[in-house]
């Protein structure tokens, strides 16, 4: 029987991921992504603009950090 064991980095290095909005007040928001990078992807992007949409700003990023697990957690001030 084979194990394809070191198939799992490069099947996971694939993957899309979809922001998960963390926290959201108002004036900024927090979205999370797996395996993220230190520049947010343009589907972080648009959910940022797309939460800020919702109270009539404009997404505009601000800062990132690292989190355990490979998580990045990108905050947008909206203006």
């Amino acid at each position: 029987m084979r194990s394809y064991g070191f198939l799992i980095p490069f099947l996971l290095a694939g993957c899309v991921t979809t922001p998960v909005v963390s926290d959201f007040n108002g004036s900024s928001v927090k979205l999370v992504e797996s395996f993220g990078s230190a520049k947010p992807t343009e589907a972080t992007v648009a959910e940022a603009s797309r939460i800020c949409g919702k109270v009539g700003k404009k997404a505009e990023a601000a800062s990132a950090r690292s989190l355990p697990n490979y998580d990045m957690e990108y905050l947008f001030l909206c203006l």
